[in-house]
């Protein structure tokens, strides 16, 4: 078997044992047809007669500086939305090619059909015909990018022909280029051009996504210890978009994993590549998420806050290293989201770790998308739901949405629900879902994304621009209602944090901090020196953050009333939650900035729940064991005016590994690990599992 590394250079160095041929490349002269008409689909067929369309040399097109200039009709303002090109090549023997590797240059939308048979579309709505546009425009460095891709061979011996068609973006666009190379290969070693990337994360599966510039099987090898991957998933269909869920996993454990192909593994195991799977479900334990919005700018700016957090969670005092996920709140990659600025922006941005977090999204008006259906909104299609997979029939928690548009999912005692406010803002499946899925969750907080904010005066102004209207009209009463904690969006380039409110549903003006506010207030960390309190009944009380800057910044007035702070850096938030040492938690954001200071922060502690681990043993609120998760001393509370007798601590295979009769267990010495605490008192037998870090 030839492994990669040795085809790579046999390639390059050995012609004679794996043919490499240049078929043309840029400059070649090309038949085009630049008169607007609707061709149907005989002219891009090998057998048909373009001996009367004019001929040119690459770079074709218009508005800029093409070696050959076509037509664009007489009406500069209705320029026509298609232009036609063929080029035919020869072929001395197709056998020896299995894989052709096609680089263009496109603007603004291309569709390539190699002898008669459509192999690449780039920047086009899924159905189309003469009179289409491309879904977004091309301009700047993207109008001289060479894009490549890789497919299979349908060569034949003799005559080959490609046919190209390009797709104004309107009829008002200044300009039209293209230019291309075809190139042949005995076989392409295999390049990873994406990921590894981790999606739709749950206690006991994930999903491992990555792209090649080659068709090949996808193989991922797995494992809860390097140099172990003793568990396979393998699909043998040749794609070079490779999707493979990883299932049966243990909650809360980490498995580090390989991609492989038939010819062996080309993406090695490391410690920095791994799936840590999520907790049970009603899990108390220490959580950490990254949150990003408006990012995707490709620059240094967007780098700058990245290398930030990476600092600071590299840095962090409590459980450095743990990004449990990433949460992108919308315009992830400016300014249309296509495949390839989604390329420069979130996979080229952030490698390190999208292949050991799980990343989770909302739409914004810039992610790449085509026009969503009210009524069938499980019909979305394009770049963002392409590169992204989301549970349409709540496969990680939650009710079912049936579709990836909206969505929600549980982490430990988490719920998150995820809305899309870009087009369904006041769609009537979506408010019926919203208010099924928050009404039926037990957990004990609850996280609502999306992009457009309810309140801000930043870049854009929540008073008066319909989507943000109708999302603090429609969703937020609905969000209360039922307890939310938790609002995160972006679209303005800013960063701004509410107060701790509640029914504040019209404009900026009419916000009263005596009545829209909920509690004591303050700041929720100093001001008056204590956090936003709220019990786990308490459906009152919620903070909202406007976070945007994670790749620009855009001013604004900064002055909505419902704001405690309103800051103009560019930073990405800190989202974690841990116990408060006694019987609650803390969720606290903090908001990092690209210099690396936490300008703002606040907490909301909750109480009235059991920071206890409640899966496999019986419910009882009789006891409390915290912390959980435990690294040196575990409590045992009792209620009731029980009078505890003995503590013995098993292991998972039942062994007795701690004996005590104290009411403090000290467990520095354990593995970390879950372990069942045996509680006998002088009224009953308690039993709790624990989890020790």
């Amino acid at each position: 078997m030839i492994n990669k590394t040795t085809l790579y250079f046999l390639l390059l160095f050995s012609s004679t044992i794996f043919s490499q041929t240049t078929f043309f490349s840029s400059g070649a002269t090309w038949k085009y047809l630049d008169n607007g008409s609707d061709q149907g689909t005989a002219w891009y067929g090998v057998g048909f007669d373009d001996s009367s369309w004019s001929s040119g040399a690459s770079e074709l097109g218009y508005g800029d500086s093409q070696t050959t200039t076509v037509g664009y009709g007489s009406d500069s303002n209705n320029k026509y939305p298609t232009t036609y090109f063929r080029k035919t090549f020869n072929v001395a023997d197709h056998t020896l090619f299995n894989d052709l590797v096609l680089e263009a240059i496109r603007d603004d939308g291309m569709v390539v059909y190699l002898n008669g048979v459509e192999v690449w579309k780039d920047n086009m709505p899924t159905t189309f015909d003469y009179s289409s546009f491309a879904t977004a425009t091309v301009g700047g460095s993207g109008e001289t990018t060479w894009l490549s891709k890789t497919i299979g061979s349908n060569l034949v011996t003799g005559n080959n022909t490609i046919a190209i068609e390009i797709h104004q973006r309107s009829g008002t666009s200044s300009d039209i280029s293209f230019d291309f190379k075809v190139t042949g290969y005995a076989a392409v070693p295999v390049i990873v051009a994406r990921g590894p990337y981790l999606q739709t994360g749950t206690a006991t599966s994930v999903i491992v996504k990555w792209r090649t510039n080659t068709s090949t099987e996808s193989i991922v090898n797995y494992g809860t210890s390097l140099g172990a991957l003793t568990n396979t998933v393998t699909d043998n269909t040749l794609k070079i978009d490779h999707e493979v869920q990883l299932t049966g996993m243990l909650p809360n454990t980490k498995y580090y994993y390989e991609i492989a192909d038939a010819n062996g593994v080309y993406i090695s195991e490391s410690a920095n590549m791994f799936v840590q799977t999520a907790p049970n479900v009603g899990d108390k334990q220490f959580f950490r998420a990254w949150i990003l919005g408006d990012a995707g700018t490709a620059n240094q700016d967007q780098r700058d806050v990245r290398d930030q957090y990476y600092n600071y969670v590299n840095t962090a005092t409590t459980n450095p290293d743990q990004t449990d996920m990433m949460l992108f709140l919308g315009d992830n990659a400016y300014n249309d989201g296509t495949d390839t600025e989604y390329q420069a922006a979130v996979f080229d941005v952030y490698p390190e770790m999208l292949k050991k977090s799980v990343a989770w999204s909302t739409l914004g008006n810039h992610d790449g998308h085509s026009a969503t259906s009210s009524s069938n909104p499980g019909s979305s299609t394009g770049p963002y739901y392409d590169i992204f997979t989301f549970p349409t029939a709540a496969e990680a928690g939650g009710i079912s949405s049936g579709t990836e548009a909206y969505y929600s999912y549980d982490y430990a005692n988490i719920h998150f629900i995820v809305l899309e406010s870009h087009q369904l803002y006041n769609d009537a499946a979506q408010i019926a879902w919203c208010t099924s899925d928050i009404q039926a969750t037990t957990q004990d907080w609850i996280v609502a994304i999306f992009h457009h904010p309810p309140y801000t005066k930043g870049s854009h102004n929540s008073d008066s621009e319909t989507q943000l209207v109708a999302m603090r009209n429609t969703f937020l009463p609905i969000l209360e209602n039922n307890g939310v904690d938790l609002v995160l969006s972006g679209h303005s380039h800013s960063y701004e944090r509410s107060y701790f409110i509640n029914g504040h549903y019209g404009v900026s003006s009419t916000f009263n901090s005596g009545t829209h506010t909920v509690g004591a207030n303050g700041n929720g960390s100093g001001g008056l020196g204590v956090a936003y309190q709220k019990n786990d009944s308490d459906t009152e009380g919620a903070v909202y953050i406007t976070a945007g800057s994670s790749g620009k910044i855009s001013g604004g007035a900064l002055n909505h009333n419902a704001m405690y702070a309103s800051i103009n850096e560019l930073g990405s938030c800190v989202l974690e939650i841990e116990n408060d040492g006694a019987l609650a938690q803390n969720l606290t954001v903090k908001f990092l900035n690209d210099s690396g200071n936490i300008t703002d922060q606040f907490t909301i502690n909750k109480t009235g729940f059991t920071l206890s681990v409640e899966d496999e043993v019986i419910k009882n609120e009789s006891i409390n064991i915290y912390p959980v998760p435990a690294n040196t001393k575990v409590n045992i509370g009792l209620h009731n005016n029980e009078k505890l007798e003995n503590v013995k601590v098993y292991n998972t295979i039942g062994a007795l590994v701690l004996e005590g009769n104290e009411n403090v267990i000290d467990v520095v010495g354990l593995q970390s690990g879950r372990y069942l605490v045996g509680i006998k008192t002088n009224v009953n037998q308690y039993y709790k599992s624990i989890i020790v870090e």
